[in-house]
């Protein structure tokens, strides 16, 4: 026997419903993720906050973000068990960027999911003090990816104040953004 017609609109409705839900878990992979998932959920992030952002394969730094014509910010996107050290590699990444690829009105960011396979509530600091002193000195910016998510949910309520937000993490003339 032949479903009604509603039935055919019901599963269109599931599969939309479906495809959000992924679009979501996507982004919340700045939390979990490591490598090339990491990078393209940092890319996705800030696609839905509508920014043009593109994953940069094979260039000095991870992401690109256009944050109004002239001003980018070039993101080094790090995964890892631990937090970011003074002898990180990703600080040297970030120094490598700021003396091959940023221009005047860019600025580098390293966004780190740190301590990724622990509950974000229980995570220590994502950088430490001698870290965060070597990215500061240098004139980058940090952000973990905790902070980046709390910044996407925001947008979902008021897009103009958590893209507002992103602008200040550009202003920003080195040292963590929380």
């Amino acid at each position: 026997p032949e479903l009604p017609p509603q039935y055919a609109e019901l599963a269109n409705k599931i599969a939309a419903i479906q495809a959000e839900a992924r679009k979501y878990e996507d982004i919340a992979g700045v939390i979990w993720q490591t490598g090339k998932p990491l990078v393209t959920a940092v890319r996705n992030l800030f696609a839905a906050m509508q920014f043009q952002a593109e994953a940069k394969e094979g260039a000095n730094y991870d992401v690109e973000v256009t944050v109004e014509t002239g001003r980018r910010l070039l993101l080094v996107v790090a995964g890892h068990r631990e937090g970011i050290q003074r002898k990180s590699p990703q600080i040297g990444q970030v120094v490598h960027v700021l003396q091959e690829d940023a221009g005047t009105n860019d600025r580098v960011v390293l966004v780190a999911n740190t301590f990724c396979e622990m509950p974000v509530s229980s995570r220590p600091d994502a950088v430490t003090p001698d870290g965060l002193r070597l990215i500061q000195g240098v004139g980058a910016n940090f952000i973990a990816t905790p902070t980046l998510l709390g910044l996407w949910k925001y947008s979902l309520t008021d897009l103009a104040s958590a893209k507002k937000s992103i602008h200040r993490l550009h202003a920003q003339d080195g040292g963590i953004y929380r």
